[in-house]
């Protein structure tokens, strides 16, 4: 009868049992997310099946914190103890699991015959420097983000009609080594002279009498570029220390650089009625703004033929169409 009852129990053992007396558990991982406050929670009872040390769920677990777990408080702290649980292969729940499920007589008799749980393979025990790796990658990932916003280098404009040329023209200043004058032909390299000693006197005005800008003349060192086409004529410029001016500041140097570039084309005897202007600011690291307009003989207050003017690293591709060889131009209107 015994033997009997025996066999009777052995069949009526259910699948939780059998998978725990085959080797198996119950793990619990836990993991956390952050809204400005930060939440801790455990994930439900997880069957870790013989031959099998669990690694796939805690490195999902894992991923949760990583990714939502820091953005609140105590948000970096639970990130990391979350992580560290599910790393050490989480917490084992196998007798309190599989009591509420057969009770804790069948549970004990089932775990006391539980064979030894799978030995963590390659990847669980890699599982802590995966997590490391991930995280210094995410911070660095943001670190730069913060930094390519506040630089406004987030995404370079897309390229169109013209980026290549523009581009071409661009490498002159940014491969410069010194004050150095350039242009699409000689007279445009002369132009580009002309109009580069007009606004290297205006900026040292300017430094005379401010003292953000506190260059010595010996130090101020200017790089220019002539792009001269028959119906428009673009200056492209570098302002030295532009970037760690003021806004205030930096819009009045790009008013000098459209003046000088205004006398630049009169002193030449370049200059007619519609004749279209640009002038393209950078300090050393990017461009700051893009003027564009008409040439106007007369220089005013009134009367600057300025147009529009576009800030950011991003509004060099205003300059792109302005690139375009005159026989490509499919239209003559402003931006």
């Amino acid at each position: 009868m015994r033997a009997n009852d025996a066999f009777l129990d052995e069949e009526i053992l259910t699948e939780e049992e059998n998978e725990v007396i085959a080797g198996g558990r119950f793990v619990v991982y836990k993991y956390c997310w952050s809204l400005l406050v930060s939440f801790k929670q455990a994930s439900p009872p997880i069957l870790v099946r013989a031959g099998e040390d669990g690694f796939g769920r805690a490195f999902r677990y894992s991923l949760l914190s990583l990714f939502f777990g820091w953005w609140g408080i105590p948000g970096p702290l639970w990130a990391i103890s979350t992580m560290l649980h599910n790393i050490r292969g989480g917490r084992d729940v196998t007798l309190e699991t599989l009591t509420r499920h057969v009770g804790h007589a069948r549970a004990a008799a089932a775990c006391a015959r539980h064979r030894a749980a799978t030995p963590p393979g390659p990847l669980m025990q890699s599982l802590g420097g995966m997590m490391a790796a991930l995280s210094l990658a995410l911070w660095l990932g943001l670190g730069w983000l913060g930094w390519a916003f506040a630089q406004g280098e987030l995404g370079e404009p897309a390229p169109g009609p013209g980026a290549k040329e523009f581009e071409v023209a661009n490498r002159y200043l940014t491969e410069a080594k010194a004050s150095a004058m350039f242009g699409n032909d000689p007279k445009a390299t002369e132009v580009a002279n002309e109009f580069s000693k007009r606004i290297r006197e205006a900026y040292l005005a300017d430094a005379a009498k401010n003292k953000q800008l506190s260059i010595k003349p010996d130090d101020v060192r200017f790089s220019t570029f002539c792009e001269l086409h028959a119906d428009r004529i673009i200056f492209l410029v570098v302002l030295p220390g532009l970037n760690s001016l003021p806004p205030a500041v930096r819009h009045r140097l790009a008013d000098e650089a459209w003046q000088s570039a205004l006398e630049a084309v009169t002193e030449k005897k370049l200059g007619f009625a519609g004749l279209r202007l640009a002038v393209g600011v950078r300090s050393a690291g990017k461009y700051d703004q893009v003027l564009m307009g008409r040439y106007v003989r007369e220089f005013a207050p009134d009367n600057t033929g300025l147009r529009s003017r576009s800030e950011g690293p991003r509004s060099k591709a205003k300059l792109y169409p302005l690139f375009v060889p005159l026989d490509q131009l499919e239209s003559g209107k402003d931006d």
